[in-house]
């Protein structure tokens, strides 16, 4: 028993293949190859082994169920929204909060080597006390040379009426006057000094701001919530994520934050099954690390323009031609986390109570006609038939057969 169900599966995939070889060189007449979701209906639809024209032949039974038609693809869940932290300096890694933690806005996210800036503060530091004491002594002075401005003034501004009275001669007046404009020059000496003193001030107080500016950027903090996802640095040939003792150029991309409140999946799709796939179409999505849960979604984004698909065993083009995806994925759980690998069914139709068939049952004869088997107690005819949708297991019969018949799920000669 165990022996012909081996050989019926074999036979079964050796027929499928042969068939779908025939249709892809008729486009007009292919079949969808597609998932489907009634596999246990396939196992329910009842093989039967019975003697045939052709010895011990597998025979199948014509179902009826409620079909669904979808085209599965792998994708990768990825937030539909995310924060790029970049590096503000070029200075070397000497902490890194753990990737995948859930960080709050104003979270450290990395430290850098300051011990530089930290000794260029403390100087900047003792330069600006230095500078603020000139300048309070440069104010001192200042004040001091008012007083001696305004005692002179005092004493000249007597002396013309005393020198109209005739108590003093007109040369101990001029004498008096170049006294007080002496006085005066000085002053604007002073005043020179305490504007020097006060550039002084404001340049350590300059270099005291850089120094402080320079140390925060010593510790990067979140911009907003979200989980921390490392950076991929280095070339194609040595790609490597993030690690502490690396030293980032000024500007590089270091870790991001993506907001898992709203995650998609990015799949790609071949170019046979581009016109299956419509914006908003329904979605299921199962996750590798969780299969049995099952998540809703749509499709936000179909690409406009093919690609090469590359192969991820060697990175190279494969030749098949493939449109990039996008299905928004609904509701927020904690179970969608970036970089999931992820299975998407992509509804295309559904049949209810439809008739169906193994599509190994399935035949093009030699004038482009889809035929199947169809025993009949011990006799087999040919029988024409018309298709519906099919998946990768199953075709929908639309007409040429009813439900209950026996058909052949190889051909009775050999191929």
């Amino acid at each position: 028993m165990h022996a012909s169900m081996h050989q019926t599966a074999a036979l079964g995939a050796k027929l499928a293949t042969r068939l779908r070889e025939r249709i892809a060189a008729r486009p007009g007449r292919a079949l969808a190859a597609l998932p489907v979701a009634v596999a246990a209906l396939f196992l329910l639809g009842g093989l039967l082994w019975r003697d045939g024209p052709a010895g011990s032949v597998p025979v199948a039974k014509v179902a009826r169920g409620d079909i669904r038609i979808t085209v599965t693809e792998s994708g990768e869940l990825r937030a539909a929204e995310q924060t790029t932290v970049s590096a503000p300096t070029d200075k070397q890694i000497v902490w890194l909060v753990l990737e995948g933690t859930h960080v709050r806005a104003g979270d450290e996210l990395v430290r850098f080597e300051v011990t530089k800036w930290e000794i260029i503060k403390s100087g900047a530091e003792s330069a600006l006390a230095v500078a603020r004491a000139e300048l309070q002594r440069a104010l001192s002075d200042r004040e001091a040379r008012k007083a001696t401005e305004q005692k002179a003034w005092l004493d000249y501004q007597s002396l013309p009426e005393l020198a109209a009275k005739g108590f003093i001669n007109r040369s101990e007046l001029d004498s008096a006057r170049l006294g007080y404009e002496e006085v005066r020059a000085g002053n604007r000496a002073f005043d020179a000094a305490v504007t020097a003193a006060r550039a002084n001030v404001d340049r350590a107080e300059q270099d005291v701001k850089d120094a402080e500016r320079k140390l925060r950027e010593g510790v990067l903090r979140a911009p907003r919530d979200g989980v921390v996802v490392y950076a991929v640095v280095g070339d194609a040939a040595n790609p490597r994520k993030l690690s502490v003792g690396m030293t980032p150029f000024e500007g590089m991309d270091l870790m991001y934050l993506p907001d898992t409140s709203h995650m998609i999946v990015e799949a790609e799709i071949s170019e046979f099954d581009l016109a299956k796939v419509v914006l908003g179409g329904r979605a299921e999505l199962r996750l590798d690390a969780w299969p049995d849960a099952v998540f809703e979604g749509e499709v936000a984004k179909v690409g406009s323009l093919a690609r090469q698909k590359i192969s991820p065993v060697t990175g190279k083009p494969t030749g098949l031609k493939v449109f990039d995806v996008a299905i928004r994925v609904k509701g927020d759980d904690e179970r969608l986390k970036q970089g999931l690998s992820t299975t998407v069914e992509l509804l295309v139709s559904e049949h209810p109570g439809a008739l169906w068939v193994p599509l190994a049952a399935v035949f093009v004869d030699d004038l482009d006609r889809t035929i199947v088997y169809r025993r009949d107690g011990g006799a087999v005819e040919e029988r024409v038939v018309e298709l519906g949708g099919s998946t990768d297991r199953i075709a929908i019969v639309r007409s040429g057969l009813e439900e209950g018949d026996e058909i052949l799920l190889a051909s009775p000669e050999p191929l």
